[in-house]
């Protein structure tokens, strides 16, 4: 049945994307291309909003499988982990289409955008307190800390920054999309082990999806994910990991994603206090480009220091 949905997902995706990709180039809509950084000019006129194929198909597909009507666990699993996913790649969709519209690299302001991911947050919030999902992490060694009110602000901050997290990390073609199936794939195995089917069945779908997807989004990309598919990845990783009571398991399966982000954050405060550039280029991806590593050479790279921080998460919990 597994292998059944695995693959239900990747020929839908494969099938669909083509007829989008040509769609999108005879809307003219296309993606604009950054001017700062490595030269990706070559890149103007791939058509963007990807990820709204391959999330789509996902979620039709799960909520067209019995075992997510089994009892209300799987019910209650799935709205959860869909919630999260479909709200935050709403919020990259309307950003997406923004930035195709208004011919700009620049799309929901700060402001808007964040309001958004902190209602889109409340929501997840509201379906994790129906399933009872304990108001604590779950730390190695320790033992569950309860943080009581402050663990509503501890999901918000986990939920917008791992969104937040991947759409850094969505810079080169089939970087963003490889990992994402390294992460889904350790929490499957995670989930598995917990016997949370529902979980299973849905990353098993998803990750299909994303295989569909990589067929067209890798060096030399045809098609972009765009923001809607790398939020949707983000806070579907972030809803898994509390779900599963191993929310530090992310700071590790996703390490890639927190380089990523402190290197922004790191080029961010250097250069803004004191004029000085840690990095050639942030994100750190972009940095590999600069020292004039290729996209597969810098994909693979990734993908191969990612799969490592998967196994020794899966290994640690």
């Amino acid at each position: 049945m597994l292998v059944l949905e695995f693959l239900l997902g990747m020929v839908l995706t494969a099938v669909i994307m083509p007829t989008v990709i040509k769609k999108l180039k005879q809307s003219k809509e296309q993606a604009v291309i950054r001017v700062l950084g490595p030269d990706h000019q070559q890149k103007a006129g791939t058509p963007s909003l990807g990820g709204a194929v391959f999330g789509l198909v996902t979620l039709i597909i799960v909520f067209c499988l019995p075992s997510t009507y089994h009892d209300s666990r799987s019910l209650t699993t799935i709205l959860a982990l869909s919630v999260g996913f479909a709200s935050y790649g709403l919020i990259g969709a309307v950003d997406d289409v923004l930035k195709l519209v208004n011919h700009a690299d620049d799309g929901f302001a700060f402001k808007p955008k964040l309001l958004a991911q902190t209602v889109s947050a409340f929501l997840v919030m509201l379906l994790l307190w129906a399933m009872h999902v304990p108001a604590g992490l779950n730390l190695p060694f320790v033992g569950v800390v309860y943080l009581g009110v402050f663990y509503l602000v501890f999901l918000w901050f986990w939920l917008v920054g791992w969104s937040n997290a991947t759409n850094l990390t969505d810079g080169l073609d089939g970087l963003l999309t490889g990992l994402a199936l390294i992460a889904y794939g350790a929490y499957t195995l995670m989930a598995v082990r917990a016997e949370n089917w529902a979980m299973v069945s849905f990353n098993i779908v998803l990750m299909g999806s994303l295989v569909g997807f990589l067929l067209f989004n890798k060096p030399k990309a045809k098609i972009f994910m765009g923001d809607t598919g790398s939020l949707a990845i983000g806070a579907g990783l972030a809803v898994e990991s509390i779900q599963l009571h191993a929310v530090i398991s992310l700071l590790i399966i996703g390490l890639v994603f927190v380089i990523e982000t402190l290197s922004v954050i790191i080029q961010t405060i250097s250069y803004h206090f004191f004029k000085v550039r840690v990095f050639p280029m942030a994100p750190i991806h972009h940095s590999f480009e600069k020292f004039g590593w290729s996209e597969w050479q810098i994909d693979t790279a990734f993908w191969l220091f990612g799969l490592g921080c998967a196994l020794i998460g899966l290994w640690l919990f």
